[in-house]
């Protein structure tokens, strides 16, 4: 569990790397814009303080562009039927360890944009505040957002799941997360991991929207539904226990430290999205779709590893120290040139689904 809260410490992770995590975020936002904000319309349509929730805000510019644009659309749709505008409530979350400094600098230019943009001659409220804490669990007032948002955070679980570790020795031997390579056991495991955190999640923001209030998500997922095939199409974290794998064979790691070290990450399929959504009962499912991106179209391997770095360092630092990060990158970023150059397939894929309040709790 541990090892878990390091990796969510994740946004110290170094200029380079958040460079690089905020650049794919970026990308992944502006993706699903038009769904965030055709939803955003609907969820806040009639109300007169907006309250509006994103949660693993990170602490870059990205999550303000979201709410930027969210205020943005409401205000024209107000402006449309001569309506006052709203006064707008925004919270931010993430974990405590979140540099929630370096995101509230950048508030004040925020606020000022937005009133330069929308203030007609009158006043139009935003208020920004930060909420450390984890999205599994609940974290606002019941009844208290009209909409809620969420990009590429879903697929991390929140620990490792249980019992990968049997009498010391790791049952998921020769894999770092929950590969085709991996015992039935072990997918069994980190299935039931996704299930409860999911849960946790849905019943939470159950609790804290407005009937009609609306979830837009987005994390990756996998194509095939079978949860012991083609698990985790995106080819980086098979790279990376490649990766490990070689530094074992030159003692620059022991095998036994390679063993015991499992990422809390899991890539649902739709259908299981589907499942754990009608299973809870407070939402109806708007709209869910699936995208893939093949990423060597607009990226190099470096760049690719550089990406995987951003996402697992602080994990990879605590569980092996950190003089271990260049050379593994290095050899990781080697290997995604192999893969390259023998054609094969470098992407990932994403699922995008809106989420829509329906039933009273």
């Amino acid at each position: 569990m541990d090892m878990v809260k390091n990796f969510h410490m994740a946004q110290g992770l170094g200029e380079t790397s958040y460079a690089h995590n905020s650049r794919l975020q970026k990308e992944v936002i502006e993706s699903v814009m038009d769904m965030t904000l055709s939803s955003a319309m609907e969820a806040c349509a009639d109300v007169e303080t907006v309250s509006i929730a994103d949660l693993g805000c990170s602490s870059g510019r990205n999550t303000l562009s979201v709410v930027e644009n969210v205020i943005r659309t409401v205000c024209e749709r107000r402006r449309e039927t001569t309506r006052q505008l709203p006064e707008f409530m925004v919270f931010l979350n993430d974990l405590p360890s979140n540099d929630f400094n370096a995101l509230f600098s950048l508030v004040p230019e925020f606020v000022q944009k937005v009133k330069a943009e929308h203030d007609d001659g009158g006043e139009i409220l935003v208020s920004v505040a930060g909420v450390p804490g984890s999205f599994y669990g609940r974290l606002f007032p019941s009844s208290s957002l009209h909409f809620i948002t969420s990009f590429t955070s879903l697929h991390w679980l929140s620990q490792v799941p249980a019992g990968l570790l049997n009498k010391g020795e790791s049952i998921n031997k020769g894999n770092i997360y929950m590969s085709p390579a991996s015992p039935p056991s072990v997918a069994t495991r980190y299935v039931k991991q996704f299930q409860e955190d999911f849960s946790q999640f849905l019943r939470s923001r159950s609790q804290e929207l407005v009937v009609g209030g609306r979830i837009v998500f987005s994390m990756l997922g996998r194509r095939n539904h079978d949860s012991h095939e083609k698990i985790n199409e995106c080819p980086f974290f098979e790279t990376l226990g490649k990766s490990l794998s070689i530094l074992i064979s030159q003692k620059m790691v022991a095998e036994e430290k390679v063993d015991s070290f499992n990422l809390p990450y899991y890539a649902p399929s739709t259908q299981e999205l589907e499942d754990q959504v009608y299973r809870e009962g407070s939402f109806t499912i708007d709209s869910m779709k699936q995208d893939y991106h093949d990423w060597t179209i607009k990226y190099t391997p470096k760049m690719l590893s550089n990406f995987c770095i951003a996402a697992t360092k602080s994990l990879i630092c605590h569980h092996f120290g950190e003089e271990i990060i260049e050379p593994l990158f290095e050899t990781h970023t080697q290997l995604l040139c192999e893969k390259l150059m023998a054609g094969e397939d470098i992407g990932w894929s994403k699922i995008i689904v809106v989420l829509c309040k329906s039933v009273a709790r």
